[in-house]
């Protein structure tokens, strides 16, 4: 009896509290030879919550070693030796985007806690949202002697078989939780550094545990993902479809036509005037609706105005009645990147008292156009077009479209009546289009929460 219940305990799989021993047995061996070792603070349990059986609270400095990456300054491009480096933009949630990799001179001297290694986790530490902040991925290996920069944290972890149950732990609800937590500071931004991060509490739970549990959360991402690259095909089909209902409408094609009665013209021929707001002193929140603010470049874009996205003014004594944005303004984006340079809307929604900025025009329109036809025009591939040859700047960055040459912009000018009619059917199937375009979002908002909820259920037991 006595043999038999010694061959079952040998039999059993180690605990977490086990692997944890394992683990830091091997990380003292690996580093032998680079000094004073000194072993890593279990976590204060006592405000953590309860785990499933066998599972034990550890932090992440315990599973692995933790690496800042270095920092980019002119000397390193004299230095001989140049390898292609890690940056933010290369680290995705889950996800590396590996086509634009840049070089970096390094010493050899800083090879061994520099370069990257399949399976170690790349973290970012800093980021303008605290969406991005503390985003991850493991790096693949495709890369050979490849080295990372400053603003991404490198964690090795001791056990090679851990990292992507540390990765879906980090983007569960309850790892993003500790990591806004730890990243949060006194000024309100969010930054992560190698002691904040070794700080991150982790689950432990058995190997062959973490590999159900990790098989059945790719698992169920597999059949989301699928659902998931179906609704982006049909959002897709959405905006191509959108864009060829203005083709047709620009080209005489979406209701019968007088085409001979169009005149070929441009902007400066139904311009009454335009408007252009001035440069204020702002903090970046949005207005109370007991202060004023002023439009930011991102209020507006295609079809679209969000008055939330302004900034409060602090320039009380600059503040003017006539450069407050009123319903139904006509409004147009002068400067902005490629994407949404020339983005107009006519305002609806406007609860709150916000000033034009320097960036964002405003249109005063003949009577004698409608100014849908205008708005459409514009959004068409006619317009954007003509918006983006007479735009100046470089192609990559902010581009800017002076008042003289948005006058320069041509345009189709079909009778008034043709002009309302088409509006019409443009404004019908549109909102066709924006009906599904709805469900769509609405069906992808949901799988984000579909997504939370398996990782919820694989670190709390309920998945397996």
């Amino acid at each position: 009896m006595r043999a038999t219940r010694t061959a079952v305990a040998q039999s059993a799989p180690e605990t977490g509290e086990e692997l944890l021993a394992r683990i830091l047995t091997e990380r003292r061996k690996a580093w032998q030879g680079r000094g004073d070792y000194k072993e890593p603070a279990p976590p204060k349990t006592a405000d953590l919550p309860s785990l499933p059986d066998g599972w034990r609270w550890t932090r992440l400095e315990q599973l692995g070693f933790i690496f800042g990456g270095l920092t980019k300054n002119p000397k390193r491009a004299r230095l001989p030796k140049q390898l292609p480096y890690l940056r933010v933009a290369n680290v995705y949630a889950n996800e590396l985007r590996l086509q634009e990799i840049e070089h970096i001179g390094v010493q050899d001297s800083e090879l061994a806690k520099l370069l990257v290694r399949a399976g170690d986790l790349l973290i970012v530490e800093g980021n303008g949202s605290k969406d991005h902040i503390g985003r991850l991925a493991i790096w693949d290996g495709s890369i050979a002697l490849c080295v990372h920069q400053n603003h991404l944290i490198k964690v090795r972890p001791v056990e090679t078989g851990m990292p992507k149950w540390m990765l879906h732990w980090l983007q569960s609800p309850g790892g993003r939780h500790f990591v806004e937590l730890v990243a949060s500071s006194t000024s309100g931004l969010y930054t992560l550094s190698v002691n904040k991060v070794g700080d991150l509490p982790i689950p432990l739970a058995s190997l062959p545990e973490q590999r159900r549990i990790v098989a059945e959360i790719e698992k169920q991402f597999t059949r989301l993902e699928a659902g998931v690259a179906a609704l982006r095909r049909v959002q897709a089909n959405l905006k191509r479809y959108r864009a060829a209902i203005l083709k047709a409408a620009c080209e005489g094609r979406l209701v019968p036509t007088k085409a001979k009665d169009w005149k070929d013209g441009s902007l400066r021929d139904v311009l009454v005037g335009i408007e252009a707001g001035k440069s204020f002193r702002c903090e970046e929140r949005p207005p109370t609706a007991s202060e004023i603010g002023v439009v930011k470049v991102s209020a507006v874009t295609w079809g679209t105005y969000d008055e939330l996205e302004s900034k409060t003014c602090l320039d009380p004594d600059r503040v003017e009645e006539r450069y407050l944005v009123s319903p139904n303004d006509f409004l147009f984006s002068r400067a902005n990147t490629i994407e949404l340079i020339g983005a107009c809307v006519i305002a609806q929604k406007v609860t709150l008292r916000v000033m034009l900025s320097d960036k964002i025009l405003r249109f005063h329109l003949s009577a004698a156009v409608n100014p849908k036809w205008v708005l459409y025009w514009l959004r068409s591939d006619f317009g954007r077009s003509e918006i983006e040859r007479l735009a100046t700047g470089n192609q990559d960055s902010m581009r800017n479209i002076g008042q003289e040459r948005i006058r320069q912009i041509a345009m189709k000018l079909p009778p008034l009546a043709e002009q309302t009619r088409i509006v019409a059917e443009v404004e019908r199937r549109l909102s066709v289009v924006e009906e599904l375009e709805a469900v769509v979002s609405a069906n992808l908002a949901r799988s984000l929460r579909l997504r939370q909820s398996i990782l919820q259920k694989a670190f709390t037991g309920q998945l397996v």
